[in-house]
């Protein structure tokens, strides 16, 4: 009887794996808006909210660095960057977690990077 089991539950294993995978095919996706402080206005802010985006507004490189990082490590999937020091903040991270789509935006095109 026990000799079942194993394939039993080996089989119930993978179907829910699966079933999982599907679900986070159809999962939206993930966003954040780094922003540099210098570019950080109202209207950039507000139309990275509007688009369902977290926002974030780093004063340094190394803030910005920080940020990117976290949230690459965190699994989203698109890091809007407005004002970003790409050499800095963007490139290593880029080249880290090669998973996460980095869009490099003007403030007046956030909305747009995140469509």
């Amino acid at each position: 009887m026990t000799r079942w089991l194993l394939p039993l539950f080996l089989a119930a294993a993978l179907l829910s794996g699966g079933a999982l995978a599907a679900q986070a095919d159809d999962s939206p996706s993930r966003a954040v808006v780094v922003v540099d402080a210098r570019s950080a206005t109202p209207e950039v802010i507000a139309a990275a909210r509007a688009a369902g985006a977290e926002v974030r507004v780093p004063r340094t490189a190394t803030e910005q660095l920080s940020v990117t990082h976290y949230f690459a490590a965190k699994r989203f999937d698109v890091i809007v960057g407005v004002g970003l020091d790409r050499r800095v903040a963007v490139a290593p991270v880029a080249e880290r977690y090669p998973g996460v789509e980095f869009r490099l935006a003007n403030p007046s095109g956030v909305a747009h990077a995140l469509g």
